[in-house]
């Protein structure tokens, strides 16, 4: 989706391209040069297995730089958004420029001081210094042209195939390693199907448990069960204090003091009639006990 950014973007593309040779450990003018050499030399001087593995590992590496250089910077746009792309502010490119310098220069006192020609132009005063750290002396590897020839030859051929390989891609054609390769492509971008026998393997049982088991038997059942259980319980509870606590005592003893007051009143009340006829009489009668009572307790 982008192509053609390399006039557009300038700044970008350069810097974005001096980081993309020394990823790719373009020879001599890049830091990823130096650091790929030096990794190179200890794996051919310790395990040649290890050393092819690495050299494939780099050879792919020059290569995927190209691509993503080609893709995004050389040829037309093949977009209208890269037809329209500007260069970004200077709080984006200053820091691009400090990394490119440094992707560039950084590698350069890391030369060590028997490696041909530029040996002993720069001291390297880097390595010495880990060196030191390390096994408490400075020291080096000895310097072979296999690992040197084959840094070279790695890098150099990664970059020139990619371009040869994108130089003239258009959003029509595609990607040629699509044509090429076909289901090894495939199968590289699908990512050896790791996604897919991940889903077969953890996330569609992991749903079906959720689904199936701690839905349906651990929260429906085991959960839903305990909770309707206590609610039961609490009715029951509930309703034996109703029937024999609320109703017989508390409601019964209220309503047996409230009916004995009412059936009071209603004998009571046949005293008091109105009628001051009836007080005087029951006045005297009330005399004649009190009066009687005691005269015959008195000696």
């Amino acid at each position: 989706n982008m192509g053609g950014l390399r006039k557009r973007m300038p700044i970008t593309f350069w810097t974005f391209l001096l980081g993309g040779l020394a990823l790719a450990g373009f020879p001599i003018v890049t830091a990823g040069f130096w650091s790929k050499d030096e990794i190179l030399s200890a794996a051919f001087g310790e395990n040649r297995v290890v050393f092819f593995v690495l050299a494939s590992a780099a050879l792919l590496t020059a290569f995927y730089t190209m691509r993503q250089i080609s893709l995004t910077f050389l040829g037309k746009p093949r977009t209208a958004a890269a037809e329209h792309a500007h260069e970004s502010t200077w709080t984006m490119t200053l820091p691009l420029i400090v990394l490119a310098f440094f992707a560039v220069t950084a590698g350069w006192t890391g030369i060590k001081g028997n490696f041909p020609l530029l040996g002993g132009l720069i001291p390297p005063w880097f390595e010495e210094f880990l060196g030191s750290m390390v096994h408490g002396e400075a020291h080096g590897a000895h310097f072979s042209f296999e690992p040197l020839v084959t840094s070279l030859v790695v890098a150099l051929g990664g970059l020139g195939l990619g371009w040869l390989v994108y130089r003239r891609i258009t959003l029509e054609s595609g990607d040629p390693l699509v044509r090429w390769l076909g289901p090894v492509h495939t199968l590289l971008r699908r990512k050896y199907y790791f996604d897919e026998l991940y889903d077969v393997v953890f996330v569609r049982p992991a749903y079906w448990f959720a689904d199936k088991v701690a839905y349906w038997f651990i929260d429906r059942r085991l959960i839903d069960g305990a909770l309707h259980a206590v609610a039961r319980a609490v009715l029951a509870i509930g309703d034996f204090l109703r029937r024999y606590i609320d109703l017989p005592l508390v409601n019964g003893f209220g309503d047996l003091v409230g009916e004995s007051t009412k059936r009071f009143g209603g004998w009571f009340r046949v005293v008091q009639t109105g009628r001051v006829q009836a007080y005087l009489i029951a006045g005297m009668a009330f005399a004649v006990l009190l009066l009687s009572y005691l005269a015959l307790t008195r000696p």
